[in-house]
């Protein structure tokens, strides 16, 4: 009889025990799970890293449990990816026929889709070293240098292509764009007006606005010389955080966040 209690007995502690360790491990494995941030993968234009990095430090003092991890590239290429089946949560187009791309494969979260800003497209010059060129026009004169003009690559870039329409626009294409230097993004464009190793380049009016001491506007496109310049967002359906999404597209356009648009030299276009 003494026997047959031993037994049970240390049955019973073992099974005290296991079960423990296992209710143990369910309860940390629910606090790491709540500890982790909730993540929304955010693909926007290059020229809007700043500005957008501005808005997500902002939104993480409203939402402190939600992780924005974007990345930052040409329209183009992000389009591609998100065609490609990338997990995107909220797309920022540099311009309307990018997201049309994505719209046609019917990639967008219906009733997502927005107009959030609208941008200027400019012609630069360094700071420093008293270049020729003074106008657009300039650029069709012997004061381009071959290699002389930095434009973002007008297939993946939308700036680019913006730059080329205003080219068209004034007549000039045959001239310019032979000595143009086809940048990856628009961030390049700056990057090289900005070091001198060019002599003009064609940004967004807020790229200027990064660069202040390094790169100076002398001439705005006429907006009858291009097609409207706005970004447009809209949710992607491909991403694995749909409502995540929404909820930061929908702060975008809270009265905080237009602040920080304007601040960064847009104006809101919805």
């Amino acid at each position: 009889m003494q026997i047959v209690l031993k037994t049970v007995r240390l049955f019973s502690v073992e099974n005290i025990l296991w079960s423990s360790i296992f209710f143990c491990a369910i309860f940390f494995a629910q606090i790491i799970q709540a500890a982790k941030p909730v993540e929304v993968n955010l693909a926007a234009g290059a020229g809007l890293k700043d500005c957008l990095n501005a808005q997500i430090a902002l939104y993480k003092k409203i939402a402190p449990d939600v992780k924005i991890t974007p990345n930052y590239e040409a329209s183009g290429k992000l389009q591609e990816q998100i065609v490609n089946g990338a997990p995107v949560d909220l797309f920022i187009s540099a311009n309307q026929e990018k997201m049309d791309l994505v719209e046609k494969r019917n990639l967008i979260v219906k009733g997502t889709r927005i107009n959030l800003v609208k941008n200027k497209i400019v012609l630069i010059v360094p700071k420093s070293g008293g270049g020729s060129i003074h106008c657009f026009n300039c650029l069709a004169t012997d004061k381009l240098k071959d290699k002389g003009i930095a434009i973002g690559d007008p297939k993946v870039v939308p700036a680019g292509k913006y730059a080329t329409e205003v080219f068209e626009s004034l007549k000039i294409s045959d001239k310019v764009l032979p000595k143009a230097v086809l940048a990856q993004n628009v961030r390049e464009v700056l990057t090289y007006v900005a070091r001198g190793e060019v002599d003009a380049g064609v940004v967004y009016y807020t790229d200027t606005l990064i660069m202040p001491d390094k790169v100076k506007i002398i001439a705005e496109a006429p907006e009858n010389t291009h097609s409207p310049i706005i970004f447009p967002a809209a949710v992607i359906a491909t991403g694995n955080n749909q409502e995540g999404g929404k909820a930061f597209l929908k702060f975008l356009s809270s009265p905080e966040a237009i602040k920080v648009f304007k601040n960064c030299g847009y104006t809101m276009a919805e």
